[in-house]
């Protein structure tokens, strides 16, 4: 899946390319950012294969790492001062209650 994931976001690659007239990024910040977040991607997806060669419950280790999205929402509170609203939270708290189910 990872192979086809990797091969099915050329056309996305090659339309945005196409519509920036093939203009690269030149800022060294967003260079480094955009390495730094391929590198760490690769790095949680084979974290996420060593986790599934351990032969443990993969439901439930595929609901832990889907839960990577708090770590985003923790940091816009605590970094960006964001605040939530119910609706989000309501969110928060179904992810929490659907992995501890999935760990039962």
């Amino acid at each position: 899946m990872q192979f086809l994931f990797t091969i099915g976001t050329l056309p996305v690659c090659i339309v945005l390319l196409i519509a920036r007239r093939f203009k690269l990024e030149r800022s060294p910040k967003g260079i480094f950012y955009a390495i730094l977040n391929g590198i760490l991607a690769g790095v949680g997806g084979l974290a996420l294969f060593a986790a599934y060669h351990t032969n443990s419950n993969t439901s439930l280790i595929t609901s832990a790492t889907a839960l990577y999205p708090v770590i985003t929402v923790l940091l816009a509170v605590t970094v960006l001062r964001e605040r939530f609203r119910s609706v989000q939270v309501v969110g928060l708290v179904f992810a929490a209650i659907a992995f501890v189910i999935f760990s039962l």
